[in-house]
């Protein structure tokens, strides 16, 4: 296993946290809200102009979604590395690898799917049918209207939980976990 694959994704990580987080609890207030609690959409719009960034202004908007969206890819193509290249033991490690491993695919394509709607909607002139097929994977909208609140809740709660998790590994909040 190449060294320099963990310590980038053990210094890079704890950086995007906090994006990650803000990005994760507006996509799932905004799903859940309007799915579930009838929120309004005026005060949905304001809730996705902070999971886009669009209060940052169109090219701070942009930004925002590369740097978010392409700081959770590389964490998902370096935590498969890592997965593929080397084993835990049991612990709180094994418990993030088990979790990334499930949730590697979803999050990519969400990642992913995010960054071409975003970049489709203000860069490049794609028709409306391509950014909904993307916005369709993006927000789980392939499992139906009822799945798909509960798509966005499970992949959002997955992401804080392998944020928490890959935190306490770090050793920035207490003892590092050597397992």
């Amino acid at each position: 296993m190449n060294p320099a694959i963990r310590k980038f994704h053990r210094v890079f990580s704890p950086w995007l946290v906090l994006p990650l987080v803000l990005t994760l609890a507006t996509g799932v207030t905004y799903r859940i809200g309007r799915a579930w609690f009838g929120m309004p959409k005026d005060t949905g719009g304001k809730i996705l102009s902070v999971h886009t960034g669009e209060w940052l202004g169109n090219a701070g908007s942009s930004a925002y979604v590369l740097l978010v969206g392409g700081g959770l890819l590389a964490l998902v193509l370096t935590g498969t590395l890592l997965l593929i290249k080397s084993r835990a033991k049991p612990g709180a490690r094994a418990a993030h690898r088990l979790l990334a491993a499930i949730l590697l695919l979803p999050l990519a394509a969400s990642a992913l799917t995010g960054i071409a709607f975003k970049l489709g909607e203000k860069w490049f002139p794609l028709p409306d049918e391509t950014l909904d097929l993307f916005m369709t994977i993006h927000e789980g909208a392939w499992l139906g209207p009822s799945l798909k609140p509960f798509y966005v809740l499970l992949l959002g709660l997955g992401l804080l939980v392998l944020a928490a998790t890959g935190l306490r590994l770090t050793g920035l909040f207490g003892r590092r976990s050597r397992h």
